[in-house]
């Protein structure tokens, strides 16, 4: 994919991942007609997700015993027939060190209620509208964010994500977000990276067992390909095996780990920028590890699409449906795929800045 080379700050884009470490202390600079324009943008978003929210709730259908304790750290989500993602996501979740999952239960008709039901600390909701209503799921993460107070760490992610950190496989969240409150920061960008089979779909091994992470059965990802921009919302890089297969563009980046305050909004017309947006340019901190492409794909993207809850309609779902190459041969890999092996390959490799108190960097930290 042909990209062009240019400062991060001009707002074009350039090449990513980042060759040179120096490079990650040019994003997030932004000068004083930067913060006016995002300001203005702010102002105008929020009276429009006043206007999106109303009539919206949310009602409890279990609860965890005991109270939400200060050091607890609550995963926030929304799902719809999660059911072959659930016991690897909360696994996955719990080791790093999750103690409460908040799940607006989208009316899902396979097991996915049975397994939050049979959890320990999974508390389960449901709502009087549908996701498109909510706004996408964003008024639900507002609302959840309500019961559960601000002035907290929250992480708000999808089912099929799965976040990797500088050194998260000896480390837990705990020691992330000191990382992060280290450098000022109060929100984590996050690369989406999409992973696929070292085969083709119809020769993809099950993911057995359950529990396992995605990369027993999706271990390749593309290492080359990608760009890197300041956009309206956010830090954003597009590129990845989607765009290489199917010519989507989208962004592929999220905020999954997030200070919550009183100026924090979910539900602000993107889940790739919650408010305030000056909060959302910075270097890549983090990843998620996207389990999309898969064996199940195929019968995946077609109910999606058929449900039209997701970005704009189904748009993504009918437009990979309709690329001739998506069947059951289809095979996402090429030169420039390479296997996942850990956080520390995506650090030395240029997916994300390494921000841990014994890694040193060039310049001192930039705040936003």
């Amino acid at each position: 994919m042909p990209v062009r080379r240019a400062e991060a700050k001009t707002g074009r884009s350039m090449d990513y991942p980042i060759r040179d470490p120096k490079t990650w202390r040019r994003f997030g600079q932004l000068s004083v007609f930067d913060r006016l324009v995002l300001a203005l943008r702010n102002r105008r978003y929020r009276r429009r997700a006043a206007k999106r929210g109303r009539g919206t709730e949310i009602y409890p259908v279990r609860l965890v015993e005991g109270e939400l304790r200060s050091k607890d750290l609550v995963l926030i989500s929304v799902l719809k027939n999660a059911e072959r993602y659930l016991p690897s996501f909360l696994s996955h979740y719990r080791t790093l060190g999750i103690t409460r999952f908040a799940f607006v239960d989208d009316r899902s008709d396979d097991r996915t209620r049975e397994l939050l039901l049979a959890a320990p600390d999974v508390d389960i909701y449901e709502s009087n509208v549908n996701f498109d209503v909510a706004g996408g799921g964003l008024v639900w993460r507002d609302l959840l964010v309500e019961r559960y107070g601000r002035d907290r760490w929250y992480m708000s992610l999808d089912c099929d994500e799965y976040l990797v950190f500088p050194g998260s496989e000896d480390r837990k969240l705990t020691d992330f977000i000191a990382d992060l409150e280290r450098e000022g920061r109060k929100r984590a960008l996050a690369v989406m990276i999409d992973i696929y089979p070292d085969a083709a779909l119809d020769g993809a091994p099950p993911h057995q067992p359950l529990e396992a992470s995605p990369v027993t059965v999706c271990p390749l990802y593309d290492e080359t390909g990608y760009a890197i921009e300041n956009e309206k919302f956010c830090t954003a890089i597009r590129g990845g095996a989607r765009q290489r297969m199917f010519g989507t563009d989208m962004r592929m980046t999220k905020f999954p780990l997030i200070y919550v305050d009183r100026r924090t909004r979910f539900n602000s017309g993107s889940a790739h920028g919650p408010l305030p947006i000056d909060r959302n340019f910075s270097p890549v901190h983090a990843a998620l590890l996207h389990y999309k492409f898969s064996a199940d794909s195929l019968a995946e993207f077609r109910t999606m699409y058929e449900w039209g809850t997701h970005f704009d309609g189904g748009r993504f779902y009918k437009q990979i449906l309709d690329h001739a190459e998506f069947n059951a041969e289809i095979d996402f890999r090429y030169a420039g795929s390479t296997v996942f092996t850990g956080s520390e390959k995506l650090v030395t490799t240029g997916f994300i800045e390494d921000i841990r108190a014994d890694c040193p960097r060039e310049g001192a930290a930039i705040r936003a």
